[in-house]
């Protein structure tokens, strides 16, 4: 098997996105980044982030694989094939954006993508 199947992974991050308010907006329910996500992720499940065993992320990590980097790509890989019904995937633009960040544990997290298209992530509304 795989750590994604092994511990649940996926229906972790839909609780991640289910946890974020409705707020009755006309354009549905927020995105949320992938840092986002992995932020949550390993506050909320710091066992499962070790044995993926990646850092959340961050320009600053000296790293080019992240947490947030595999939960983009696995979701997207997913959602492109079909395998996760009722979440959606879209991209922030990275046309003008200077940059993102985000706070985990006390700490400020830059975003590595800089100006790049960033994969953002819902529950879709049903």
């Amino acid at each position: 098997m795989s750590i994604w199947q092994d511990h649940a992974i996926e229906q972790r991050i839909r609780e991640i996105l289910a946890s974020v308010p409705d707020e009755g907006h006309h354009f549905g329910l927020p995105f949320l980044t992938a840092y986002q996500i992995a932020i949550a992720f390993d506050q909320r499940h710091p066992r499962e982030a070790d044995l993926i065993a990646k850092p959340v992320g961050g320009k600053d990590t000296g790293r080019h694989d992240s947490l947030a980097k595999y939960f983009a790509n696995q979701l997207s890989r997913r959602i492109k094939k079909g395998d996760l019904p009722g979440i959606e995937g879209r991209f922030l633009n990275g046309q003008f954006l200077r940059s993102l960040e985000y706070h985990n544990r006390g700490e400020t997290v830059a975003s590595s993508l800089g100006r790049a298209d960033m994969a953002i992530f819902r529950l879709a509304r049903t």
